[in-house]
């Protein structure tokens, strides 16, 4: 799926004020996708590994400026990331970095 058109999951029966617009610069290129306010970061991280094809096995962490969107469990709104456009990170950690 191309890049600068991906949308991820069924929006319907939802407005597309649910909708967060992320720009995310990866080891392997930048992402640009669409999710739902709602969705959780850990989901966001796997969409983005799978369509950037990053090592699936390695582990990342997803940074909003110098705050690392922890835990993983929580949706993006938590974080303050609701209705918009943002620009992200996904950092590659652990002992292969």
């Amino acid at each position: 799926m191309p890049q600068d058109n991906k949308d991820i999951g069924d929006k319907s029966g939802k407005g597309h004020d649910d909708d967060v617009v992320l720009e995310i610069a990866t080891p392997n290129g930048v992402f640009r996708g669409s999710f739902d306010k709602n969705d959780k970061i850990a989901d966001v991280i796997e969409d983005v590994v799978k369509d950037r094809e990053l090592a699936q096995g390695d582990a990342f962490e997803l940074y909003f400026g110098d705050v690392n969107l922890e835990p993983i469990t929580r949706p993006l709104v938590s974080f303050g990331l609701k209705e918009g456009k943002y620009k992200l990170t996904l950092v590659a950690t652990g002992s292969g970095v």
